[in-house]
């Protein structure tokens, strides 16, 4: 089975991550997912917001369990139960949530002159360091 830095490497998008604890389910955007020995670590879009960022960009989930669906992966962790699927595949009624800030991801990777798989690398090699 290949690993979540296997599959997420190989993704042109974004992706929805629905957390649910034992209170709340929260839905975020993922600018990037990326394998990280047992778990995971994403990135919201906002960390290229030119203002800043309010809040953590940077999530990591320390993994009990990795269950792969295609493209799609439930991973208990943490707490609660992370659900990391492609932003291609978000359902319509998540659209809202999640379309806006993965359309700000694209535009200001666009305005930097890069593309989504260079700008992920760049931020894996400094959040992973290699």
């Amino acid at each position: 089975m290949p690993t979540v830095e296997e599959v997420a490497s190989s993704w042109s998008a974004g992706a929805l991550v629905v957390v649910n604890t034992e209170r709340d389910t929260f839905y975020r955007a993922a600018a990037f997912v990326f394998g990280d020995g047992d778990g995971l670590v994403w990135i919201e879009p906002h960390y290229l917001d030119p203002y800043g960022t309010a809040t953590p960009a940077m999530h990591r989930a320390q993994a009990a369990q990795v269950h792969q669906f295609g493209t799609a992966f439930n991973i208990l962790a943490d707490g609660g139960t992370w659900s990391v699927t492609l932003a291609d595949y978000i359902a319509e009624e998540d659209e809202d949530q999640i379309g806006e800030q993965i359309a700000f991801l694209f535009d200001r990777i666009a305005a930097a002159g890069t593309t989504w798989h260079a700008e992920r690398e760049r931020v894996r090699a400094l959040v992973l360091g290699n």
